[in-house]
């Protein structure tokens, strides 16, 4: 018989407006069980629930509606209406809901449990049910601007929320790992998928597909990240979402696109396009330029060898018969991938790109498709 393993346990949280959804999302698209705490908190107040009795005989029938079940605007009124009435509240909601919690996370066949509460510290379940403590943070600009925007929320509205919660900078001195939600949606996908693979947790088989426009941020996190390395590419500026909804309008007709995405995140793709514009000769139609860029967190799993399994699928299909590389001399990686694939070293281009203030090499590589 096999025996159940124990999950990672990871307590997610973090102020309002700090992208703890895209998050939980995320990890769950990559085989997380999410629980949400605060609906825990609701269900154990419903009838028959475990907080239920001790609720009601704390604040009395009033609190009830016509259904019998309790009235959360009422109660609502009652708790914020009298000094102390929150602390004996959650005096009674946080141990039963911890009790849940305990149990749903012990019974949970996934890799990773996930339980997201926005009091997640001050009701002590950080240390008590889980392992690591995550907390998501971004700038107060940030915040305000993305409440307004996903809720309508006013900033005196916001300031209000705020002000009920632990500071940011608190919840941040008690968390093992801050997630900087500052970036896009695709770009935080992409380090929660680091922390993902960095805890050793199994990664869900690869969708590979070709492009679409919607794809623009996440080809753009996945370009930028890979720019930031240093060392890797001739690219040596990063681009937004919307440069690259441009770039992706403007490819040539026989260009083609494939991104591998692991769960929710686009975490590499790649692209051939005609080696010489047809307005100037069509003697090289059959020949195309390759280009790959795969997430650092995703490389050696085999996503790079997908996604060019494909993307040979599509040259062939699209007419190409010969696809050239051109790789940086200093980047041994990314030459091994390419003898990997079935390329063949064919020229060296001396003192070919200027970055970082310095020459480098570049390395030509050919493949034949028939």
């Amino acid at each position: 018989m096999k025996t159940h393993k124990r999950p990672i346990v990871i307590g997610l949280t973090g102020a309002i407006g700090t992208g703890k959804s895209n998050v939980l999302q995320t990890l769950v698209s990559l085989g997380a069980h999410g629980i949400d705490a605060d609906r825990v908190a609701h269900q154990v107040m419903e009838t028959g629930g475990p907080a239920y009795e001790p609720v009601v005989a704390a604040f009395g029938p009033d609190i009830l509606g016509p259904d019998g079940q309790i009235d959360r605007q009422r109660l609502g009124a009652r708790v914020f209406g009298e000094e102390g009435a929150l602390r004996r509240l959650e005096g009674i909601i946080h141990p039963a809901v911890a009790e849940v919690l305990r149990v749903q996370a012990a019974a949970s066949t996934a890799p990773m449990v996930v339980i997201e509460a926005i009091k997640l510290l001050e009701a002590g379940l950080g240390r008590t049910l889980c392992d690591p403590v995550w907390v998501t943070t971004c700038s107060r600009r940030q915040q305000f601007a993305r409440l307004a925007a996903s809720r309508g929320m006013l900033p005196e509205q916001v300031r209000r929320r705020l002000a009920a919660q632990m500071p940011a900078r608190e919840m941040a001195a008690q968390a093992d790992r801050v997630i900087d939600t500052g970036g896009t949606i695709a770009a935080t996908r992409l380090v929660v998928l680091r922390a993902w693979v960095e805890l050793g947790l199994p990664l869900p088989e690869p969708r590979i597909r070709p492009a679409v426009l919607d794809d623009a941020g996440g080809m753009a996190a996945v370009l930028n990240a890979v720019v930031r390395e240093g060392g890797l590419s001739v690219i040596d500026r990063t681009f937004t979402p919307a440069q690259e909804r441009a770039f992706l309008r403007g490819l040539p007709e026989r260009a083609r696109l494939t991104v591998a995405e692991v769960g929710k995140v686009l975490a590499g793709f790649q692209i051939i396009e005609p080696y010489a514009k047809r307005a100037y000769t069509a003697a090289m139609d059959h020949v195309a330029t390759l280009g790959t860029y795969v997430a650092a967190s995703v490389r050696g799993t085999g996503l790079g060898r997908r996604l060019s399994e494909e993307t040979f699928k599509q040259a062939r299909a699209a007419g190409y018969v010969k696809l050239v590389a051109q790789v940086r001399a200093d980047n041994p990686a990314a030459n091994g991938f390419c003898i990997r694939l079935g390329f063949l070293p064919c020229g060296r281009l001396a003192r070919q790109v200027r970055v970082a203030d310095r020459y480098v090499d570049v390395l030509l590589f050919e493949m034949f498709l028939e």
